[in-house]
């Protein structure tokens, strides 16, 4: 008797559980979708993730573009383009889900732009676009455009000179610095090289490094230029070098073992030294912004393993220009067996996420993009891009909030 009544109490008491559950659903099925993503935007950027999978309804709640506007926002997406001559049209520009699952959240054709023969997207920054946009008239000359692919508003940047068809080629390196929390006011920097700088002087000597930084100000709505003579020609970087706004201070890779810190008047704040002296000219690596810190990444040949592995570090106190190793793996461990024998060595960092460790790579002669979490040490497929796909592979975090200054 005594353990049937034990049983019965247990029965009553699931009854009452459910009871309630119910009735907590029922509450929150009652609530109107704006009290509610009014409640989701308060939801930390990983819980809201999870929501997702709660119902259809929070679901799409989620995703709704009017409502996105008050939810935080994390990395999307990517962009990139592919190069077929197989087809029609040859140059094609695609955007990918961070999941790689569902229709893009974003639009590549970027449709609300003015019309140019074609478009590049150079750079993205918190939210906005950088983009080139080839002229009909004159298909060697070009404007650069400032957008917000979520608000689809955009700002032409006037000339600055060295953007013609005799400088174009080798003024290639431009990045974009905006920071939605400061201003909307935003900054393009052109990297002008030697050999463009003193194209008509041919006394000079000249091997490609950086001779003059030109910063677009919106605010000001003019080019200035930085021939700080301290400092010109004392650095080259890559065509793809990585850079990362933080701060208000664009941090970017070079040659030479160094990442650069220029403000928004041109000047180098800072040299600081990559974490490790034997870097590879071919391969200098990259920077990122994690968790509000800046983070180098790249392959560094290792005596104890004979190969060369990945190295992660972050720049936990920026003063000091001290570097911590956040994560160190052989890419056979990273990638397995089955994995490894179809890309060896054959991968490159093209992000690391903005909240937490998870590196996403593109990968292998069909460019495979795949993420690693460093702390769970787990790899994850999530979409075939194609032998087609090309660099830049362009991280993308919406901005549904604010907007440009002399916006269209």
């Amino acid at each position: 008797m005594a353990g049937g009544a034990k049983k019965k109490k247990v029965a009553r008491g699931s009854k009452n559980n459910k009871k309630k559950k119910d009735a907590a659903r029922d509450a929150v099925s009652e609530l109107t979708d704006d009290v509610l993503a009014d409640i989701l935007s308060r939801v930390p950027i990983k819980s809201l993730c999870r929501c997702k999978s709660v119902c259809r309804r929070w679901r799409d709640l989620i995703s709704h573009p009017e409502h996105r506007k008050k939810l935080p926002q994390t990395l999307a997406g990517f962009f990139y383009e592919s190069y077929d001559r197989t087809r029609f049209p040859i140059s094609a520009r695609h955007f990918i889900n961070v999941s790689g699952a569902g229709d893009p959240q974003i639009d590549p054709s970027l449709s609300f732009l003015p019309r140019y023969e074609s478009i590049d997207v150079v750079d993205s920054c918190n939210g906005l676009l950088l983009c080139r946009g080839w002229k009909s008239t004159d298909p060697v000359t070009m404007d650069y455009v400032v957008c917000n692919p979520g608000t689809e508003e955009w700002v032409v940047v006037p000339d600055s000179g060295w953007s013609s068809k005799a400088t174009f080629y080798k003024v290639r390196i431009v990045r974009l610095g905006f920071d939605p929390g400061v201003s909307s006011h935003f900054h393009v920097f052109e990297f002008i090289p030697d050999d463009v700088w003193y194209m008509n002087d041919q006394e000079e000597y000249v091997d490609g490094r950086i001779e003059v930084v030109a910063i677009y100000s919106s605010k000001a709505g003019v080019w200035s230029f930085n021939e700080d003579h301290e400092w010109g020609g004392q650095f080259a970087m890559p065509m793809d070098s990585k850079s990362v706004f933080l701060n208000g201070v664009l941090h970017l890779v070079t040659y030479y073992g160094m990442v650069y810190a220029i403000d928004v008047k041109g000047n180098v704040l800072r040299a600081i030294p990559i974490p490790r002296p034997d870097y590879d000219e071919c391969n200098v690596g990259g920077v990122y912004v994690s968790q509000g810190h800046l983070y180098f990444a790249g392959e560094f040949f290792s005596d104890e393993s004979g190969a060369y592995e990945l190295s992660v570090w972050v720049l936990e106190d920026y003063n000091s220009e001290k570097w911590s190793l956040k994560h160190n793996v052989n890419p056979l461990h990273m990638f397995g067996e089955h994995y490894y024998s179809m890309f060896g060595n054959k991968f490159s960092i093209i992000s690391i996420h903005p909240e937490h460790g998870t590196i996403f790579m593109v990968c292998g002669t069909h460019k495979r993009l795949m993420s690693y979490e460093m702390g769970r040490v787990r790899l994850r497929s999530i979409s075939r891009l194609g032998s087609h796909s090309s660099t830049p592979y362009i991280p993308y975090v919406p901005l549904f909030s604010g907007s440009l200054a002399d916006e269209h």
